[in-house]
């Protein structure tokens, strides 16, 4: 039994971390680079191709396992003569476990390719969170080393007059330093993200183009459920397997030919119908009937993975949705407090009213509170996200065909 579904908390706790307005429309919105992702994705034209496969050999196997076969001698002085056509035709039954191997084969192959889809369309959107994030820390890194240059400037005018010491002229060199250090690596995890989320969508990214809110990437969940797909093409695998164990079994007795033969000798023509049947005598098709036995235990092991697999992916989504929107809800600041917090110290540095030492104490906690905003957002769509992967939502595709 699964756990509640607990998504609707998530938009309480995004209620409690209110993101600053933009007026700017992305040019590059979440479901546009999923759309991007599923019509491009280099995973995605494999499973296409798999699929493509499939359907031919479908096609193959609703006719004769087997081309007629058309074989003619003649003599050199053109006195005999023989020509015959023969068709193999099995009577185990082979042709029929064939066309089921094929017909399970499809199908595994259509749901790899819908679990392969929301897979792509889940990774895109979880990239293009961790990009959102990533600009996001960098504005807030940014914010710091603007207010530390400030600082620093207004320092040395302090200390030009007499009213600074030494020792707070360093100390605003090294918060400048540092706020220049934290501001580089920032940029650094930012080119990361948007390289990474470039990857998926195979598009050029630029920051300016995502929506600043990393909650515009998780839509919401659909209101019907249905098994995961992986989980059914599995069982598909195994169907198929089956199937060819089948005819592997079948196949231990060799089809019979049945033809027509025209013979000429000495100007006289023979017509007449053909059979022929080869004796198993030393190969029963042991070979094969072992590695479709082999197969058929490697695809049902694979089937006992795959659901344990999925049923902890469930559990383990709904859990951290649920610790996520507990989190946002006792975690009650938001970005507009950081910033005020942020000018509050400098205009009591520049009052004299804080001392230097003290305000680099508070610039850190409050550049460190700001950025875990812009982290609890980012986990909190992630979380959201993880659970709709899990529950092999279609609202990760976010309407794309």
């Amino acid at each position: 039994m699964h756990s509640p579904n607990p998504l609707g908390w998530v938009a309480l706790g995004v209620s409690l971390l209110q993101a600053p307005a933009w007026a700017d429309v992305p040019s590059l919105p979440p479901d546009q680079a999923v759309a991007y992702a599923l019509s491009a994705h280099p995973d995605l034209q494999a499973a296409r191709a798999a699929v493509s496969v499939a359907q031919a050999d479908r096609r193959r196997s609703a006719v004769l396992l087997a081309n007629p076969t058309l074989s003619g001698w003649a003599s050199t002085d053109a006195a005999r003569a023989e020509l015959g056509l023969s068709q193999p035709l099995s009577l185990t039954g082979e042709g029929g476990y064939a066309r089921q191997a094929a017909r399970s084969s499809l199908d595994a192959a259509d749901l790899t390719l819908a679990r392969k889809r929301r897979e792509v369309a889940a990774q895109t959107r979880l990239a293009y969170v961790d990009a959102v994030v990533a600009t996001g820390l960098v504005s807030v890194a940014s914010e710091g080393a603007d207010l530390a240059g400030r600082l620093s400037f207004a320092v040395r005018r302090k200390h030009e007059e007499g009213e600074a010491s030494t020792l707070d002229l360093r100390l605003a060199g090294l918060a400048e330093v540092q706020a220049a250090t934290r501001l580089l690596q920032a940029r650094r995890t930012e080119a990361e993200a948007l390289r990474a989320l470039s990857s998926w969508v195979v598009q050029p990214v630029a920051a300016e183009a995502l929506t600043p809110d990393p909650a515009a990437a998780t839509p919401e969940a659909s209101a019907s459920r249905s098994p995961r797909s992986d989980v059914l093409a599995a069982e598909a695998a195994v169907h198929r397997a089956r199937a060819e164990l089948r005819r592997a079994r079948a196949g231990t007795l060799p089809p019979v030919s049945l033809g027509a033969r025209v013979a000429v000798e000495d100007g006289e023509t023979f017509v007449g119908p053909s059979v022929g049947l080869s004796l198993p005598l030393f190969d029963r098709n042991q070979p094969e009937r072992a590695a479709s036995q082999g197969r058929l235990d490697v695809a049902t092991d694979r089937l006992q993975q795959v659901r344990a697999r999925a049923a902890t992916e469930q559990v383990t989504a709904s859990q951290r949705v649920s610790e996520a929107a507990r989190a946002a809800e006792r975690a009650r600041a938001d970005i507009d407090e950081a910033r005020a917090a942020l000018a509050s110290i400098e205009a009591g540095v520049l009052a004299g009213q804080i001392d230097l030492s003290t305000a680099v104490l508070l610039q850190t906690q409050v550049l460190d509170g700001e950025a875990a905003v812009v982290q609890l957002r980012g986990l909190l769509a992630d979380a959201r996200i993880d659970q709709l992967l899990a529950d092999d939502d279609d609202a990760l595709l976010g309407g794309a065909p």
